[in-house]
């Protein structure tokens, strides 16, 4: 049986949402000058915002295997990674928000350009 004040201790040691830093893995390809990008909808920048794509890493996932795994999820290609390209962070305590996002380059390696299949704003075709 816990007792309350350790019960009390317990809830205070958990993360809230403004504890947690978001990870983000991204694979960037620039094919012909041109550098291949997915809309995301209803950002805080408005409502539709060209991105590399990418996106959450799972725990125990390698961040490149994150970035390939995103890449072809939201473009149906796969890809090499070729290196490192960026990584940067958003710290934003009012909100609370907090991220870093690790950036790739790479080239594809085949498959076909597709939107993300079952994405909850419907059809997200790459450009």
């Amino acid at each position: 049986m816990i007792r309350e004040s350790c019960k009390s201790v317990f809830r205070q040691s958990l993360p809230s949402m403004s504890d947690v830093i978001r990870i983000r893995a991204c694979l960037a390809v620039v094919q012909d000058g041109r550098i291949l990008l997915v809309p995301h909808y209803d950002t805080d920048v408005g409502p539709v915002q060209w991105v590399i794509p990418g996106g959450r890493v799972g725990f125990g996932e390698r961040l490149e295997e994150a970035a390939l795994r995103e890449f072809q999820e939201e473009t149906g290609l796969q890809a090499q990674v070729v290196g490192l390209l960026d990584v940067s962070e958003v710290v934003l305590p009012e909100r609370p928000w907090h991220s870093i996002t690790v950036t790739f380059s790479g080239h594809i390696t085949g498959g076909a350009l597709a939107p993300e299949a079952g994405h909850r704003y419907g059809q997200k075709t790459p450009r």
